[in-house]
């Protein structure tokens, strides 16, 4: 078992940075005139921001040197300027449970931890197993203080662990796939985990990541780039050459949306985002995929969320770029 050093820190940084905003309007396919305007919003830094996901409270941004950023009521503030081990690594990837209360961020030089955003509390626990090579993916799947942990390393290996409190037991590394390197993994509510690599393989697991079946894609012939799971039916992968594959559970569909990489995939079990490095944002519904937007040409998006009732649609990238969906 490997405990957690707690550390609490308080939001500190309000989000004070002022300046135009740029809107682009789109209109939503079958709402008649309803519009949406994504608008940059206002944020305390300028640092790279890798990744951006929902939660409890409202949404959370992870990136450069460590920095977590939280949305609360509309604004934006620094909850943790180095991370949750105060080491000032790069976090690339973070995940949160199915309550939305524990946000887990992974990084570079085995950066691993959580924040609990209702308690405002970050526990640290790098280099599990001292593994201290940079993490590019977590996932998470149940309740906070009980979820299932799965990281995934630059060398394509997969590290899970089972948390109990202010502890986590992790198991051993595996490495699935047949020798090319998985470059990203999701577990859904039912630990069922996926991975893609960059031969075009598609990998699931039913008993929480032990072991592994390539479930596709024999066509594809491309780079995978990004993987989301709701369940074993509802599975997509985003592909280096603009394409976006969507499992049933019994077959693949194909859709091509950009000239691009599709640079960031997010899906529930009815709609999904994903964007390409382009700036051009596809959005699908129950009829499918429709180009919904072109973002203003700033920086490069680098990750998506879709919204909720507490939080925004949301794009965020380089240089502090976050892009927040209003109607």
């Amino acid at each position: 078992m490997a405990t957690g050093r707690d550390r609490i820190r308080r939001r500190t940084v309000l989000a004070a940075i002022g300046g135009a905003a740029v809107s682009v309007s789109a209109s939503l396919a079958g709402c008649g005139e309803t519009t949406a305007e994504w608008t940059p919003a206002a944020v305390p830094t300028d640092a790279t921001l890798y990744d951006v996901g929902t939660t409890a409270t409202g949404a959370v941004v992870v990136g450069e040197d460590g920095i977590v950023l939280t949305r609360d009521d509309e604004s934006w503030s620094v909850a943790l300027p180095n991370g949750p081990g105060e080491t000032a690594d790069t976090l690339r990837s973070l995940a949160v449970t199915n309550n939305g209360r524990a946000v887990w961020a992974a990084g570079d030089s085995g950066a691993l931890g959580l924040y609990d955003v209702v308690a405002d509390q970050a526990v640290d626990f790098s280099a599990p197993k001292e593994m201290t090579s940079s993490w590019t993916a977590v996932a998470v799947a149940g309740l906070a203080g009980e979820e299932r942990i799965t990281a995934l390393n630059g060398s394509g290996e997969l590290l899970h662990g089972q948390r109990d409190g202010t502890s986590v037991e992790w198991a051993e590394v595996i490495e699935p796939g047949t020798g090319s390197s998985v470059t990203d993994v999701d577990i859904t509510p039912l630990s069922y985990v996926y991975a893609v690599d960059t031969d075009g393989g598609a990998f699931e697991s039913r008993d929480g990541g032990d072991t592994w079946t390539r479930i596709g894609i024999d066509a594809a012939a491309v780079d995978f780039d990004a993987v989301a799971a709701v369940d074993s039916g509802a599975v997509s992968v985003a592909g280096g050459d603009g394409t976006v594959w969507s499992y049933n559970g019994v077959d693949w569909s194909r859709a091509s949306l950009a000239e691009t990489a599709i640079t960031a995939l997010v899906r529930n079990r009815y709609d999904a985002l994903a964007i390409a490095s382009s700036g051009d944002l596809f959005e699908r519904d129950f009829d499918g995929w429709t180009t919904q937007t072109t973002l203003p040409a700033q920086n490069d998006p680098l990750a998506i969320a879709l919204g909720t009732s507490r939080a925004p649609e949301l794009v965020v990238g380089e240089s502090g770029m976050v892009i927040e969906r209003q109607y």
